[in-house]
């Protein structure tokens, strides 16, 4: 019994071990850290829109105008982040 556990584990973990030296792991780990810079300034961006949006005179028309486009850019920009991962690393 234990040959047998020693010659499926064995293989497993060394195909492990290879597969996260693998150029294809590396850009996937780098896509990943690139999503999450990229999420920080849809954030950061978002964020500082709303702030300007919430300063902005007028009708209510207006007010939701420049909400309806900080939403707009935040949804935008969230694609884009997704987007770059997607087309280094496939799909998660």
């Amino acid at each position: 019994m234990r040959p047998l556990v020693v010659s499926i584990i064995f293989p497993v973990l060394f195909l492990s071990q290879c597969s996260k030296t693998s150029s294809s792991y590396e850009a996937c780990e780098r896509a990943d850290l690139d999503y999450l810079a990229c999420s920080l300034v849809v954030y950061q961006s978002y964020t500082y829109c709303a702030e300007s949006a919430s300063g902005v005179s007028g009708s209510s028309d207006t007010k939701a105008a420049a909400k309806f486009q900080c939403d707009a850019e935040r949804l935008v920009g969230s694609y884009l982040c997704e987007d770059i991962k997607k087309k280094t690393c496939g799909t998660k």
